[in-house]
């Protein structure tokens, strides 16, 4: 799909209902207008025969009735020839509806796909995995069903029902009202069952992506349940979302079993009018034999016709309701500042220079209902007023302002909840600094393209994310497709202290960790970010607690790998241990949200800045004693 058909597909969504099928058409179905003129004119050609071959057994009949046999077999071949062409016609007739479906999905998944990488983490923050993904599936596929089945079928039941019912009036319009009153009766039922049929839809589809983060949630956290053997109460949390989606979906085929019925009991009771009212119109010579014979076709045509409008029903529901939950993932705001594209100045030889000023930041509104927050629902940034007027939200960064001149090297320091990682993530535009805020090189980084911001960005943030494929490829990711330099690679794993860990797998870089890098082990997936980010030509790097899960001997050849690499930008590494940050040019140490000192490692210790201090003593102590283990939980990282 092209960026304009993506442009329009995404903008937001007008009230009514009319209007979404609009913008559906115009950005996913117009293209198909001649597939659609193509399928139309085959299943208008399908009709057509399939009308024909009750009056040519309406003439067949009166010719055996007349006695002429001769007659009677070039009319049977005429059905004959019919049926076969029939075949051809409605075989073409649904590749030219179906095919579009299949590109429709296509289009849809690739835009929801693009939409999804542009959002901002504080969209997921709210929405569960779970649902996006059901979304992206399911409620994709119905969509599918719904532009080919759907329409295939609508056109079928629209067009057969029309000209039947028109063939039969032309036979006989007294017998025709007389069939009509039954259809009546079934077309009251089918509008309580359609209103019915929508509810358990709409309720299916959302349970279905309950099911979904359920499963998600115990794949992902398996080893945890097993651990803390809590395997049976998931196990339970998952019966009971998995019992109600059945019970939904029950109820849907309970509708459907009734309902089909309906219409079977509909065409006998019309085909018992024709046989008792024709026959009678027979006897009195008002119909002749033939025309008796051909009603009973139509009859049984129209009966067909009405049992797929139920499977027609079920399509255009499930398909509504997919797409109105498609087009809220799409019709969700990108709440990104609109850049300004002041360009990003060019870094000097010692990367950017980085201020930041009076920085206060809250994090967004948590979900509603536990998380279950809709795709659709708009971030919600603004703050909770009390009755005082003042936003009710935690402050996680209070007041906080620092300047890092280019080639600098800064570390920062704090206990658990300092702050510290949430303001890497705001310097790294995880999520946006008020205006006014962060300054690089001068220009409020609000201004600046974001994906020209990143350009010179390398950032390894606490949880440490490997993709499932090889060590190689989650090193230099950020290598263009075709473009890796494998030398470069080579030297980047060598650089995080990857070597040895590499010679002790099969395939060395080519191994393929796994999920989330399952395979690896704590330290070997944060050394493996940390290649990622040394395989990267940046002007400013950020580094969150990248050396938690290695021991000592490996910390100390990476802390120097880390100041090697740190020569080529400006550089902010958040760390608590102190040995990391005792060649840091400048500490900066956040106590609740706020910067409370900043200066040398040699400076901080002459000043008694605490925790500071404590932490050092702690931490020396740890290693005179020869002990590898982590500094206690107040001098954690936060």
């Amino acid at each position: 799909m092209n960026q304009k058909q993506g442009d329009a597909a995404r903008r937001p969504a007008r009230d009514d209902d009319g209007g979404l099928l609009a913008r559906f058409w115009r950005s996913y179905m117009k293209r198909h207008t001649r597939s659609y003129l193509a399928g139309g004119v085959f299943l208008l050609a399908t009709t057509a025969l399939t009308i024909a071959i009750p009056v040519f057994v309406q003439h067949a009949v009166d010719a055996i009735g007349g006695g002429t046999a001769s007659d009677a077999v070039g009319w049977a071949w005429a059905i004959l020839i019919a049926g076969v062409a029939i075949m051809g016609v409605r075989t073409l007739s649904r590749i030219y509806f179906f095919n579009p479906g299949r590109v429709v999905e296509y289009d849809i998944k690739n835009d929801l796909f693009g939409h999804l990488t542009e959002m901002p983490q504080r969209y997921f923050d709210r929405v569960r995995p779970g649902e996006i993904i059901s979304r992206g599936t399911n409620d994709t596929g119905s969509v599918r069903a719904f532009v080919g089945f759907g329409s295939l079928q609508l056109f079928n039941v629209v067009m057969t029902l029309v000209f039947t019912l028109g063939q039969m009036l032309l036979t006989n319009a007294l017998l025709t009202l007389l069939c009509i009153i039954p259809l009546a009766i079934a077309a009251f039922v089918l509008r309580y069952a359609i209103k019915k049929m929508l509810h358990l839809v709409t309720r299916s589809q959302q349970q279905v992506a309950t099911l979904s983060e359920r499963a998600l949630e115990t794949y992902n956290g398996a080893v945890v349940l097993q651990s803390f053997n809590a395997v049976a109460g998931a196990t339970r949390r998952f019966d009971d979302a998995n019992a109600e989606l059945k019970d939904l979906s029950l109820g849907l085929v309970g509708v459907q079993s009734w309902l089909l019925p309906i219409v079977q009991v509909v065409g006998n009771a019309c085909l018992i009018i024709v046989l008792y009212a024709g026959g009678r119109m027979v006897i009195e010579n008002d119909l002749t034999k033939g025309e008796l014979a051909a009603f009973s076709v139509y009859i049984r045509t129209v009966a067909g016709a009405l049992f797929g409008m139920g499977w027609l029903i079920n399509a255009l529901q499930r398909g509504w309701v997919s797409l109105k939950r498609v087009y809220e993932v799409l019709d969700a705001p990108n709440d990104r500042p609109k850049s300004a594209a002041v360009p990003l100045p060019t870094p000097g030889p010692g990367g950017n220079a980085i201020a930041v000023k009076n920085l206060t930041f809250r994090y967004p509104v948590p979900p509603r209902r536990g998380g279950e927050a809709a795709p659709g629902d708009a971030p919600l940034d603004g703050p909770i007023v009390g009755a005082d007027g003042e936003d009710r939200r935690p402050v996680v960064l209070e007041d906080v302002s620092f300047e890092v001149t280019p080639g600098e090297v800064v570390g920062i320091f704090g206990l658990t909840g300092a702050g510290k990682s949430t303001l890497l993530n705001v310097l790294g535009r995880v999520y946006e600094p008020p205006v006014g805020t962060v300054f690089v090189d001068g220009v409020d980084v609000r201004d600046v393209p974001l994906a020209e911001f990143w350009r010179e960005l390398a950032y390894v943030p606490q949880d440490a994310f490997l993709f499932s494929t090889s060590i190689r490829e989650n090193i230099a990711l950020a290598a263009p497709m075709g473009e890796r330099d494998d030398a470069r690679v080579e030297a980047a794993a060598s650089s995080a202290a990857l070597t040895d860990d590499l010679s002790a797998l099969q395939d060395g870089l080519d191994t393929i960790v796994g999920e989330r890098g399952v395979t690896l082990s704590g330290g070997q997936r944060q050394r493996t970010a940390l290649a990622r980010a040394f395989y990267r030509h940046f002007s400013m790097l950020l580094l969150d607690d990248v050396l938690s899960a290695v021991d000592h001997a490996t910390e100390k050849r990476l802390i120097a790998a880390i100041y090697e690499q740190a020569k080529g930008g400006t550089t902010l590494i958040v760390s608590h241990r102190i040995s990391v940050l005792k060649r840091a040019d400048r500490v900066l140490v956040l106590d609740g949200g706020r910067l409370v000192a900043s200066g040398s490692h040699d400076e901080l210790l002459a000043r008694g800045v605490e925790p500071y201090v404590r932490t050092n003593r702690l931490q020396e102590a740890r290693e005179r004693d020869g002990d590898d283990a982590e500094a206690p939980v107040e001098a954690a990282h936060g």
